[in-house]
């Protein structure tokens, strides 16, 4: 696909090219042949026109003189652009091959062979007409791709394609370039590969070694992979005569220029004032960060198909990357937030001042009002981060799943890391994605999949403090960006995203505290927050010596207070509530005298040493001490009856009588 451009040119474009274009250029005049990687399917800005990389790379070769230019992948095979060419190509391959047998000729030789001996000084002259044809002519060839319509010569396999173009290459009769695509699929590291791989690979390293220099022209080998990691290092590492130059997804500039060339296509643009089209072009140039040319085209596309107006940059994107039509953060905006508080609480208890923060900031985020400068800028945060601290069992993890329920109406739509998986440096790349060349890379990142699979979700990160060093510096990346790229090139974005990091840092001594001091002395909510908060604070900026983090959260840290006698009684009944329910489901008609159960709960969860192991004791304690004789007795005589449970005073589990 060839677009015109019609808009104004990008920074770039003012140059020339696109800025990797122009390194390749100046590599090319210090005769290096070329490996290029990265975004080499996109499209390529030349010269106020967006090209295929095949295309624009024969114009630039065009311009620097190659009188000889081809192109071989593994499918269309070996091409070159005319009869003429051809016919000269085949030329250059038979000479080589009879000078190969009979051992050898000079330079010199073969050019009286050709019947012309070149004067010092002079450039070969051309050999067709082509040399005179005017700039109109050379560009309509140029737009009208003519390669694909080329001669085919009868060179299918690689290993004859890459011996003739071998040939070709040591010939200094005239400036030839060839561009073979596609050489992460022809040529494999010998360590993988068989005897014909390895053999491949010789042809390209003495095709390179043996290329022929015409007046201080050399002649020249463009490989293109999509992968660098694909081709074995010693292919170019620490060789003068090859260089290695990155295709890079296009500029803010230049993305703007295109979507100025398509901004008609869009639904409604031609109602939109000019200002209005030019503001709106510019915002969808910045939020499209790190997409490709050819990905653009998805804008469009997505805006005549869902009608969304040019004018709304950021649904259109949020709908060409993540294609969800119901957007759960809108729908949240009209609650109201004490309906949240409520709903929250009722989830979590003993956390009042915990659920009111992330209620706060929840409504916030859903409101999307903020300080930020561009409110298009790519840079899209994750809707909110929260740092949960406290003891263990107190419900931090609850909070999380609430939240989940309450934005998505879907517990499952969050997901936990355990972090203590990923403390060692093997683990850790599994968490974000071996680079290339390392075992597991072709599997990308546990974070980056999920993100991918489901991009509105609820990130749990627990016990954070027990992760890889190195996780942190793509955590400092996921805040400050709102994005993370995995070593296979996939982007995700946490935009819409809520994260959560949990931890218990300081939870040890605080409960030291509460032994030493007793029930009636435990710290007031006050204290414990101010207490989680300095751990918090000391341990990112001591420890791991990344206070910049500290910057990212915020007032995103949330503590959560320690288990309290008085909030038992609620988690209690609820949990009793739980009991006879499940009973009567089999059968089985309970009655609870709850008072003395409270009772003896709360007398049970006052010691520090449970108190320390959170609200969670409160079920075990229930098991131990009502269930278990429950099961018992109803084991021995049937569910049959009314059934009756009590605690007499002193005793540690209940009494289960039948009516």
């Amino acid at each position: 696909m060839t677009i015109m451009g019609s808009g104004p040119e990008p920074t770039s474009s003012r140059r020339g090219s696109s800025a990797w274009l122009q390194r390749a250029v100046a590599e090319i005049r210090r005769g290096r042949h070329l490996i290029l990687h990265g975004n080499i399917h996109d499209l390529v800005w030349w010269r106020g026109d967006y090209l295929p990389l095949e295309d624009a790379l024969a114009v630039v070769l065009e311009n620097l003189h190659y009188r000889l230019i081809g192109f071989y992948d593994p499918v269309d095979h070996l091409r070159v652009r005319g009869d003429d060419d051809l016919a000269r190509f085949e030329h250059h391959v038979r000479r080589a091959g009879r000078a190969a047998r009979d051992g050898g000729a000079g330079r010199g030789d073969r050019d009286r062979e050709a019947g012309r001996e070149r004067e010092p000084g002079r450039a070969p002259a051309p050999s067709t007409p082509s040399a005179g044809r005017t700039r109109t002519a050379a560009l309509e060839r140029r737009l009208t791709s003519a390669v694909d319509a080329s001669p085919v010569p009868a060179y299918d396999g690689p290993q004859a394609a890459l011996t003739a173009i071998r040939r070709v290459l040591a010939q200094d009769d005239e400036p030839a370039a060839f561009v073979v695509d596609g050489g992460d699929l022809l040529l494999f590291d010998p360590a993988h590969g068989d005897q014909a791989d390895r053999s491949l690979l010789g042809v390209v390293k003495k095709a390179m070694l043996g290329a022929a220099e015409i007046q201080y022209q050399r002649n020249l080998l463009i490989l293109t992979v999509g992968d660098l990691a694909a081709l074995p290092e010693w292919l170019y590492r620490d060789e003068p005569f090859v260089q290695t130059v990155e295709v890079l997804r296009p500029t803010v500039e230049e993305r703007e220029a295109y979507l100025q060339v398509l901004e008609s296509r869009f639904h409604g643009a031609s109602e939109l004032a000019p200002a209005v089209l030019d503001r709106s072009v510019r915002a969808l140039a910045n939020l499209s960060d790190g997409m490709a040319l050819t990905e653009l085209d998805g804008l469009w596309r997505t805006s005549r198909a869902q009608r969304i107006p040019l004018d709304e940059p950021r649904e259109l994107i949020n709908r060409t990357r993540f294609g969800r039509k119901a957007d759960p953060w809108a729908a949240h905006r009209g609650r109201d937030p004490r309906e949240t508080r409520a709903r929250l609480g009722a989830r979590v208890v003993g956390q009042d001042a915990a659920v009111d923060r992330v209620g706060r900031a929840l409504t916030a985020a859903t409101l999307g009002i903020d300080l930020a400068a561009d409110p298009h800028s790519p840079e899209a945060r994750p809707k909110g981060v929260f740092f949960f601290v406290g003891p263990t069992g107190v419900g931090k993890t609850e909070l999380v799943r609430a939240l989940s329920e309450l934005v998505f109406d879907d517990e499952a739509a969050m997901c936990r890391f355990d972090m203590s998986s990923f403390s060692e440096p093997h683990n850790a790349e599994r968490f974000y994605g071996a680079p290339p060349g390392y075992v597991g890379h072709e599997r990308g990142g546990e974070l980056t999949n999920r993100m991918h699979q489901r991009p509105f979700s609820v990130l749990l990160f627990d016990e954070v403090e027990k992760a890889h060093e190195s996780i942190f510096d793509k955590f400092l990346q996921v805040l400050e960006d709102g994005r993370l790229t995995d070593g296979l090139g996939r982007t995700a974005y946490f935009s819409q995203s809520l994260i959560v990091f949990t931890s218990n840092l300081g939870a040890d001594s605080i409960y030291r505290q509460v032994r030493q001091g007793g029930p009636e002395g435990l710290p007031t909510y006050e204290q414990v927050s101010e207490h989680f908060e300095q751990e918090v604070r000391r341990h990112f900026a001591e420890k791991l010596r990344r206070p910049e983090l500290l910057g990212r959260l915020g007032d995103g840290i949330v503590s959560f207070d320690i288990v309290r006698p008085e909030h038992v009684p609620v988690i209690v009944r609820k949990f009793l509530g739980y009991l006879v329910r499940n009973a009567g489901r089999k059968g089985v008609r309970l009655e609870v005298d709850e008072e003395p159960v409270i009772d003896l709960v709360v007398r049970t969860i006052s010691d520090p040493a449970v108190a320390a192991l959170g609200y969670r004791q409160v079920p075990v304690i229930l098991t131990r001490a009502l269930r278990d004789p429950l099961v018992h007795e109803i084991a021995e005589h049937g569910p049959d009856g009314h059934w009756y449970a009590t605690v007499e005073p002193g005793s540690p589990v209940a009494t289960v009588v039948r009516h």
